[in-house]
């Protein structure tokens, strides 16, 4: 398996596999990205942001992207928001889907001392623990957080 990592300024037509995958799933938020990506709402293209695609070899197996999140928590930190993130089943457990957030930690370090992220999902709680990401009961637009360092 030849995983490559790309940063995306358009999507490609096989984003529409992965939302079918993700919506079977019980995900909407890929629709989502679709429909604000194509709105020109949320393009990734902000200061600091971007939309990393994760392929094996020609097939798209994964996204994920980072969006600002300034000034919510009452200090001028500068406080980037992973979003967007999912990894195709099959591919799960395979270190994908931390390849991925690696590189969006990267490009992040750049702009933003800290990061933020929403789940419901055990199984995504239980990754982003495992990345350093710490449970934040208390936040009304976050519930992980992690400094950059």
């Amino acid at each position: 398996m030849e995983i490559t990592i790309r940063q995306a300024d358009q999507l490609p037509a096989q984003i529409e596999n992965i939302a079918a995958l993700a919506q079977h799933e019980g995900y909407v938020f890929i629709h989502r990205l679709i429909e604000e990506f194509r709105s020109g709402k949320n393009r990734f293209d902000q200061t600091g942001e971007q939309l990393l695609l994760a392929y094996d070899g020609d097939k798209l197996i994964a996204c994920g992207g980072l969006n600002q999140q300034w000034g919510d928590t009452g200090i001028e930190e500068r406080i980037g928001r992973v979003r967007r993130f999912y990894v195709h089943p099959q591919y799960r457990q395979h270190g994908v889907g931390k390849q991925l957030l690696i590189e969006l930690e990267k490009g992040a370090k750049k702009h933003f001392s800290a990061l933020c992220l929403n789940t419901d999902t055990k199984s995504a709680a239980s990754f982003y623990q495992k990345q350093n990401y710490v449970f934040v009961e208390s936040h009304p637009n976050y519930n992980y957080f992690k400094y950059l360092v």
